[in-house]
């Protein structure tokens, strides 16, 4: 049994229409903004992570120290919150990036550049990882003065 005659498939379209490279270039973009939105928002929580401390908090020198260490207490949870907070925008918005990246490369529209996309979407995170390292050491480095190590 036969059926009916089938239409031919569409053809692709040709490889010299020139297509407009904007949704790759805007997927590249993304991607890059999201490894900087990641990476200021690391670099500000280090900063936070070395202020937790401040030389009015030594114990030593001031009596009310219950009340210091809350309020170090919450100057550390401010920057977790800041260090969550980074990590998430960049997730997010190297999803975005990967995302359009990949439709711009399925769809020829600045392919090279979509390509770049997807590669700086996937592998951000690997130099958010060195710069979280590097922002919490040098923020922890930032307590070490108000540490008395010899007691």
């Amino acid at each position: 049994m036969t059926g009916p005659p089938y239409a031919a498939p569409p053809r692709p379209a040709a490889l010299s229409e020139r297509r407009s490279p904007v949704l790759g270039i805007v997927a590249l973009c993304a991607s890059v903004l999201a490894v900087l939105v990641g990476a200021v928002g690391i670099w500000l929580s280090g900063r936070a992570l070395g202020r937790i401390l401040r030389i009015v908090d030594y114990a030593d020198l001031v009596i009310a120290t219950e009340a210091q260490l809350w309020e170090s207490l919450e100057r550390a949870l401010g920057a977790l919150i800041i260090l969550v907070i980074a990590w998430v925008a960049h997730a997010l918005v190297a999803c975005w990036g990967l995302v359009q990246g990949i439709v711009a490369t399925a769809l020829g529209r600045g392919r090279g550049w979509a390509i770049a996309a997807i590669a700086v979407a996937l592998t951000g995170w690997i130099l958010l990882f060195a710069v979280t390292q590097e922002a919490l050491i040098s923020g922890a480095l930032g307590i070490v003065p108000f540490v008395d190590l010899f007691t």
